[in-house]
């Protein structure tokens, strides 16, 4: 693999992804708190975090698939002008699907994480959420702070895909989900990745999330087996 401008080679030993840049070869992971790590699905790199895959690549090619899924069940009319809260990045594949569609005239994507951002600008497949001039504008922040400076009504479509509950049960909460209510426009849609966690005990996390998704006010609510997430309107 090349980067756009051919200034940067990628290759893998089976275990890491490296960049060599000239002379000089640097291996895709790092650490920050926790151990971040890019390596390749069906040669397209995802994300994992002490060992975790942060996408789902389970019934998918590459999670490339699963982000254009995600992005065609928002059902996005094609020349609708319109604004995108992706609000977890991590490799941005949902936020540039999302930016490919012709109306799509904004796409807001954040990430809590410095070393995420770090390893996405050294990925090839996330290049297209640092160009200048493009559609997609990347936010480094918590979600859950910074979306209370947001403002009312101000998205058409709202992708969350959160780390596990047990990792941050705040982007689960009812809170946070009158704060994605909040700037949401009347009629629009939201994507809600809630995982599969849970399963093999009988614990179904999805009917939680769907509870208190309603409470907030969301209508028209239908769980995706396939993705593992919710799709809702406002």
């Amino acid at each position: 693999m090349k980067s756009r401008d051919g200034k940067t080679e990628y290759f893998t030993d089976g275990s890491f992804i490296y960049a060599k840049r000239g002379k000089e070869a640097y291996r895709l992971d790092l650490f920050d708190n926790h151990y971040y790590k890019l390596r390749l699905f069906n040669n397209v790199p995802i994300l994992e975090i002490d060992g975790l895959r942060m996408q789902l690549v389970k019934d998918f090619r590459t999670p490339l698939d699963y982000a254009k899924e995600v992005v065609h069940g928002l059902r996005i009319p094609v020349g609708q002008k319109a604004h995108v809260l992706d609000t977890c990045m991590g490799l941005g594949y949902t936020a540039i699907e999302s930016a490919k569609k012709s109306g799509i005239e904004h796409v807001i994507t954040c990430e809590f994480s410095e070393a995420v951002i770090k390893l996405a600008k050294w990925n090839p497949f996330s290049e297209s959420l640092f160009e200048k001039g493009g559609k997609i504008e990347v936010v480094s922040g918590d979600i859950a702070e910074l979306i209370k400076s947001m403002r009312s009504s101000s998205f058409d479509y709202i992708i969350h895909d959160p780390p596990r509950f047990s990792l941050a049960p705040q982007l689960y909460s009812s809170a946070f989900y009158a704060d994605l209510f909040r700037v949401c426009k009347i009629g629009a849609r939201i994507f809600h990745y809630v995982g599969s966690v849970g399963k093999k005990s009988g614990k179904h996390i999805e009917q939680g999330v769907m509870k208190r998704l309603m409470d907030a006010g969301f209508k028209r609510l239908k769980y995706n087996a396939r993705l593992q997430g919710i799709f809702a309107e406002r």
